[in-house]
C-alpha cells in the first residue's frame, strides 16, 4: 500500500493506492478550532497515525517544500515543520517517505504546459484526478465566478495525483499525451 499526501496545516489530503489503483481517498483537518499553526500541525500526529496504522503503507509520498523566492517565509517554515512531523512519523513506523516537487508531479501528468495562476492549477488538478479514477471531486466556485478553495477538494486531488504522477500509467510521453485507452 502506498499512501500519498498534500499536506499544509489547514487540510492534509490523502490517497491511498495498491499499485495503481486507488483504494480510498480523503482529507484531514484540525479536530479543534482557533488552534495556531503548530498546534494544527500537532493535532494532525494522532490522525496520520491512524491512517497509517489502519492502511500499513509501505511508502509514502508528499509534496516537498516549494523552494521559491515568492513564497513568504513563514509559509516555508510552516511546511518545512509539517514535513519534519511526517518525516518523524514515517521514521516511527519504519516507513519510507519520498518528497516530491510540485512542478515535477504536475509536469509528469501535463498540469505545467503553460503558466497558470494557481487557482487555474488546482481546477487542473481536480478535473484530471476526476477523469483519471472516475471521481466527482467538488470543485466550487463562489457566485462571481473565482474559485472557492476552501469548499473544493483540490487537496485530495493533489494528493491523487502526487502519486500517479510517478507511474507510467498516468505520465504524459515525451513527445505527446498519453491516450485514455493507454492510461488504463
Amino acid at each position: 500500500m502506498i499512501l500519498s499526501l498534500d499536506m499544509s496545516t489547514t487540510c492534509i489530503g490523502w490517497a491511498v493506492f495498491d499499485d495503481d489503483n486507488l483504494i480510498d481517498y480523503g482529507k484531514l483537518k484540525p479536530t479543534i478550532e482557533d488552534l495556531d499553526w503548530r498546534e494544527r500541525i500537532q493535532n494532525f500526529v494522532p490522525q496520520l497515525h491512524n491512517l497509517m496504522k489502519k492502511y500499513m503503507p509501505t511508502k509514502v509520498y508528499a509534496e516537498n517544500v516549494p523552494l521559491v523566492h515568492n513564497k513568504a517565509v513563514l509559509t516555508l517554515v510552516q511546511l518545512g515543520a509539517i514535513q519534519g512531523m511526517l518525516i518523524g512519523l514515517c521514521y516511527s513506523h519504519k516507513v519510507e517517505v519520498e518528497f516530491i516537487q510540485v512542478a515535477t508531479w504536475r509536469s509528469n501528468l501535463g498540469l505545467l504546459d503553460e503558466k497558470k495562476h494557481r487557482d487555474e492549477l488546482k481546477v487542473k488538478s481536480l478535473e484530471l484526478a476526476n477523469k483519471l479514477f472516475g471521481l466527482n471531486l467538488a470543485c466550487v466556485f463562489t457566485k462571481s465566478g473565482n474559485y472557492n478553495g476552501i469548499k473544493s477538494d483540490d487537496d485530495i486531488s493533489d494528493a491523487i495525483l502526487v502519486y500517479a504522477s510517478t507511474r507510467d500509467k498516468y505520465k504524459i510521453k515525451r513527445f505527446g499525451r498519453i491516450s485514455p485507452k493507454e492510461r488504463r
